[in-house]
């Protein structure tokens, strides 16, 4: 799945593990292209930092999608596209 759409914040140079392997990730929460209304919560893993800056659009690819039903919010693990 690709999310597409302009990002509203970004938290960059976190880190966590993934896969049993500390690294890096950028968390933004990104307004759809496709419905700029919608909201996806992303982390793009691998990086410290994206080049976008907020108000800028970006592409990312879906790796993961976490759910989170106590909270009624859906995260998404992502790689950096452009």
């Amino acid at each position: 799945m690709i999310i597409e759409g302009t990002i509203v914040s970004k938290e960059p140079g976190l880190t966590a593990v993934f896969a049993g392997v500390e690294q890096p990730y950028v968390r933004c929460v990104i307004a759809r292209q496709d419905n700029p209304e919608v909201h996806a919560e992303a982390r793009v893993v691998g990086r410290s930092d994206i080049p976008t800056p907020v108000g800028g659009v970006v592409k990312l690819e879906v790796t993961r999608t976490i759910t989170d039903r106590r909270a009624g919010v859906v995260r998404f693990d992502c790689r950096f596209i452009e």
